[in-house]
Order: C-alpha cells, then structure tokens, then sequence
C-alpha cells in the first residue's frame, strides 16, 4: 500500500498543475467584446409574389380514347383459374402455360 507521502506529492503537484493552468485558461476566454450582427429584415415580405391571376378549371376538351385489347393467340395454352404458373411469362414465355399449383 503506498504511504501517505506519496498521495500529499500526489495531490500537491495535480494543485501546481491547476493553479498553472489557470492564467491560460483566462486568457483563452479574455474577450469580453460580442460581435454584434445587424441584419436588414425590411424586404422579407417580398420574397412572394402575389399571384395576379385566378385559376380556374376547364373541362377537357378532347375525350378519352378507348384502349383497343390486342386479343390472345388461339393457339397459345392457357392455365385453367385458380392456378399458379410455374413460371413467369415475362422471363420465361414459352413455358407461362404450365401449372405450378392449383386452389380447388
């Protein structure tokens, strides 16, 4: 266990090394003078312009096109419903038809 002396050096030089410190410390935080910023808020309301105009909503002049449905090949098999295909018809197309599993 170590003896009362050392913690008194101990404790004597950590209150050298403060009491040394301490004039450094003050002078870092020796300006006293805060910058004063003045900012010129006059023109903030003109950022937006006031819209001059009203908005009003027209009906569409032109109508909607009915899309025309490209019919199924006939000779294309399809997957009964209530099944799943086995496989994707955008990745595989010629193997869309077969039946992985089926709901009854």
């Amino acid at each position: 266990m170590a003896s009362k002396s050392s913690y008194l050096i101990g404790g004597l030089a950590l209150v050298a090394v403060i009491v040394g410190a301490l004039p450094a410390a003050q002078g870092i935080a020796s300006s006293k003078e805060i910058p004063v910023v003045q900012v010129n808020r006059a023109v903030k309301g003109d950022r937006l312009a006031v819209p001059r105009t009203i908005a009003v909503k027209k009906a569409p002049t032109e109508t909607a096109r009915d899309t025309i449905k490209n019919p199924e090949p006939k000779n294309q098999r399809r997957i009964m419903d209530g099944c799943d295909p086995l496989f994707s018809p955008v990745t595989v197309p010629a193997l869309a038809h077969v039946a992985g599993r089926c709901v009854s």
